[in-house]
This record gives C-alpha cells, structure tokens and sequence, in this order.
C-alpha cells in the first residue's frame, strides 16, 4: 500500500514540475544574490556561453534580485575590442547591460594591449579598476559570490 501511494505521490509531483515552468517553482526559493563572474579567457565561443549564464541566472532570480559585475581582464579586453566593429558583440553586451550587468574593466590589462578604455566598445573611465584580481576580491570582501565559468 505504502508503494502505490509514493507511485502516485511520484506521477502527481512529475505533472506538477511539468505543468509549471521550472522558473515559477524556483524563482521565490532563492534569496537575492551578488555576483562577480571572472572573465580573463580569449575564447569568443567561452565568453558567449558565460555571457548566457549570466543572461540566465538573470532570469532564474529577476534583475531586481541580482547584482551582477563582471571582472574583464586578460585577453578578454579583446573581445571588448572586437566589439566596437561588430554588432553581434555590441547587441550582446548591451542586452546584459540593460540588466545591469556592470563590466569592470582591469586597467592593467589595458596597459598590457596598449588600448585605452576609449577603444573599448561603450565602456566609460569609471568601468576601469586599477587590477582587475583585487577587484575580485574586494567584491568578495563585499559580499560577491566568485563565479567563474
């Protein structure tokens, strides 16, 4: 008798996950989260996917929820680069922008291309933190959980 009853419990929680999209069931268990994504990679295909988890985990907790900075350092100015010529990189950047993503731009990473942040797609004077790494840890100190994808 036990095991019909935990059958039935079992297909009325599998109709019920299925009849409601996973982000009403999930959305309200999480409290509202800081986040620094690291992003120090020079691979577009990698920067694409973090830019997406980022997008979703957005989504997962609704903007009004989430503080979102991510850290560019490294040969990942070069994607910041490429998008002041090319549109696909800016619709992207400025999608996750109009969510509040704020790109912290590491200074010394600039200095080591030898660009300006004036060469960076629509990143201003104030985007620029002297290192980048100190920043992590500095928002870590604040309360930012660490994610690098």
């Amino acid at each position: 008798m036990k095991s019909i009853f935990l059958s039935i419990k079992a297909i009325l929680l599998t109709f019920f996950v299925a009849a409601v999209p996973t982000s009403q069931l999930l959305a309200s268990d999480y409290p509202d989260q800081k986040v620094v994504y690291h992003i120090n990679y020079d691979d577009p295909k990698r920067i694409s996917a973090t830019f997406t988890n980022i997008a979703n985990h957005i989504n997962a907790l609704g903007e009004d929820h989430i503080s979102v900075k991510a850290i560019i350092h490294g040969p990942a100015i070069k994607y910041f680069i490429e998008a002041s010529d090319d549109e696909t990189k800016q619709t992207t950047i400025d999608s996750l922008r109009l969510n509040d993503v704020h790109f912290v731009i590491c200074g010394n990473s600039l200095d080591g291309f030898q660009v300006s942040y004036e060469e960076l797609y629509e990143v201003e004077a104030e985007d620029v933190v002297q290192a980048g790494l100190p920043e992590i840890v500095y928002l870590q100190q604040q309360g930012y959980f660490y994610v690098r994808p």
